[in-house]
């Protein structure tokens, strides 16, 4: 994947406002929870992590965009804004719902293979998805994620 590759947004079902991130073969009770986030968005931790949203239930988008090396500084309109460290020890890393499990519309955050990667997230919408705290299935999709990762120099 080169640096110009990025999804399209997904739509993604969260619950308990949140999300994951993991390895889909390892499931996601190991992982940090949204408690465990410093900055009150992100958890990150060895083979997976969390992602606290505004909207408590219901469809939010996320669009991935693994690249190989790091890219550009981030956006500065982001509504919000969390970076971390992460280690896939398998090269697995999906995006995982609540309730529906892997997201296979979205490709691996760990695209380079087993090793530690750096992820930014930037978001839209935090604010109205928590005034809304619970959308219906068919409603507008008021919150979006950019989750950004890239290995770094050092590997597991």
């Amino acid at each position: 994947m080169t640096n110009d590759d990025r999804t399209q947004p997904v739509p993604v079902w969260v619950h308990y406002a949140q999300f994951h991130l993991a390895d889909p073969d390892f499931g996601t009770d190991h992982l940090p929870g949204p408690d465990d986030a410093v900055d009150k968005i992100l958890a990150l931790g060895t083979d997976g992590g969390c992602i606290r949203t505004g909207l408590n239930t219901g469809y939010i988008h996320v669009t991935v965009h693994p690249h190989t090396t790091a890219p550009a500084p981030a956006p500065e309109d982001a509504e919000a804004y969390a970076e971390g460290d992460f280690i896939s020890t398998t090269g697995q890393m999906i995006v995982h719902s609540w309730e529906d499990g892997p997201i296979d519309e979205l490709p691996n955050l760990a695209a380079t293979g087993p090793g530690h990667y750096h992820l930014r997230l930037t978001a839209q919408g935090r604010a109205l998805g928590q005034q809304v705290d619970t959308s219906d299935p068919d409603a507008p999709i008021v919150e979006s994620y950019l989750l950004e990762t890239w290995p770094l120099s050092t590997h597991a």
